[in-house]
């Protein structure tokens, strides 16, 4: 029967040659992977059934008892037992039955040739404006398969807290025999150390951005891929990333930070658009029964999902945004290529073309950007196209504009950008993505310009610096390097209004 699923998805694809996976904790942690041609479409041969509407949804899933995420550290061993038991239960299951773990964790990514319904359907080209919403479906139908695996009725996904606490909670760190918690990962991670202190700055930048699809670009292009990254080992890489326990608590958080994103108010309110309402996707609950949801079902996790977060309080009831009409110009483009092969490197923009500036300017009659004007909503977005990455570090990536020369780069000067998503660019290099527009690695520099008092005119000798930092351990920074290459770099003004 393989054979014939071989020769479907050969069709399919094209020539492909497939990369096993495993989980075997006694083989070290990778973070270089040879460029090959693994699975990536989803074959469309599938029976997708309709999105399941409300009144069905709230009949077979709503009428639990809320439940409540907690902050993995305030777990009691009851609890941390049952999540184990649930995810050998999962584990024991083969792979091709829908609540196995291998088949969950496939639906974010895999290497396995057979490709069944819902693989693979993570990092879809073009589908990162659903980035939020299709991991809060994926962890909620996660959840309840754990839960039922586990027996215990009230059993929830934990989240990671590492904006308080950078350190891998120990139990995730246990190197004993039969833990399924414990993988083989970045060793300063699982050795106690903290993420790099970075990440924090970057999701805190990430909060502040109040257009929801900047704000959701910037979260998953730098801070989220970032964690992915630095904890390194499966998690640095797709198809691999779920196979890892922490990347429950790390989606678990990234959910929560996005209800705490909303709840800062001021503008901030999810997507009204209908495409991304009614965009759907499918999942399989508890009993292996195929469910699809739609965005439109996932915007109120305690009415829809009944579940809440054990910090964080109702959710206020922000005033609804208004649909805003966007609009980008692209203002310089760096067409030299950048390769960074080790710590740092600089690219300037000095002796590229400035056309494009000056036409912005002679249209508006200006020099200065209009970051303050809220009837635009007025930013200044760094894109990064044509990202290949060749070798991960077990960190991050910083960036920074106008880095002054023999200074070591400080992410809490005012010339800190953010951190470059390289969980995603891998995926893209090895997917063939990197031509796809909707795919590229996108950076909110608005706070930089606006600290460092920029204006149109100043883009024409600007710079942008890397450097590539590592975990901590005992006060000390692990030293970590990166390879990659840049196509081309691009600063654009994007404007919004209603």
């Amino acid at each position: 029967m393989k054979s014939y699923v071989f020769l479907f998805v050969t069709l399919l694809c094209g020539s492909i040659i497939f990369v096993g996976t495993s989980d075997n904790k006694d083989k070290p942690a990778t973070s270089v992977r040879p460029i090959t041609d693994i699975i990536e479409c989803q074959s469309n041969a599938f029976y997708s059934p309709p999105p399941i509407s409300n009144e069905e949804f709230q009949r077979r899933f709503g009428l639990e008892p809320m439940k409540t995420r907690k902050n993995v550290n305030a777990l009691t061993q009851a609890e941390i037992n049952a999540i184990k038991v649930g995810l050998l239960k999962m584990k024991a299951l083969p792979y091709t039955n829908p609540t196995s773990f291998g088949y969950q964790t496939a639906i974010h990514g895999t290497n396995l040739p057979d490709n069944l319904q819902s693989w693979n359907t993570c990092h879809r080209a073009g589908e990162g404006v659903f980035f939020l919403a299709w991991h809060r479906m994926y962890l909620y139908f996660f959840e309840r398969i754990l839960r039922h695996k586990s027996g215990r009725a009230d059993l929830t996904l934990p989240y990671w807290d590492y904006l308080t606490d950078p350190v891998l909670p120990a139990a995730y760190r246990e190197n004993s025999p039969g833990n399924p918690l414990y993988m083989t990962r970045n060793a300063a991670i699982n050795g106690g150390g903290a993420l790099p202190a970075s990440i924090i700055t970057a999701f805190n930048n990430s909060m502040a951005i109040v257009p929801y699809y900047t704000f959701q670009s910037n979260l998953n292009s730098g801070p989220h891929g970032s964690v992915h990254t630095s904890v390194n080992g499966a998690m640095a890489i797709v198809n691999t990333a779920a196979v890892d326990p922490v990347f429950w608590l790390h989606h678990s958080e990234i959910d929560r930070l996005w209800e705490v994103w909303r709840a800062m108010c001021n503008g901030r309110a999810n997507p009204v658009d209908a495409t991304w309402l009614n965009k759907s996707y499918v999942f399989f609950d508890e009993f292996g029964n195929q469910v699809s949801l739609t965005g439109s079902q996932v915007v109120e996790i305690s009415a829809q999902l009944n579940y809440r977060y054990d910090d964080l309080p109702s959710f206020p009831g922000c005033p609804p945004a208004r649909p805003a009409v966007v609009r980008r110009d692209i203002l310089i483009t760096r067409e030299s290529a950048v390769q960074l092969n080790g710590k740092r490197q600089k690219a300037d923009f000095a002796r590229e073309s400035s056309t494009q500036i000056d036409s912005f300017i002679r249209r508006n009659n200006r020099e200065a950007f209009n970051f303050s004007d809220a009837s635009t909503s007025e930013r200044l977005i760094m894109t990064f196209e044509g990202l290949a990455v060749r070798q991960m570090p077990e960190g991050v990536v910083e960036v920074y504009i106008n880095q002054p020369d023999g200074q070591t780069p400080d992410f809490r000067s005012i010339h800190f950008v953010g951190l470059l998503d390289l969980f995603s660019a891998e995926h893209h290099t090895n997917h063939h993505f990197t031509d796809n527009p909707a795919d590229e690695v996108e950076l909110d520099a608005t706070k930089v310009a606006e600290a460092l008092g920029l204006n149109l005119n100043s883009l024409r000798n600007a710079s942008v610096s890397f450097y590539v930092r590592g975990a901590t351990l005992n006060r000390i920074e692990v030293g970590t390097d990166a390879e990659f290459s840049i196509r081309r770099i691009k600063f654009s003004l994007e404007r919004s209004g209603n």
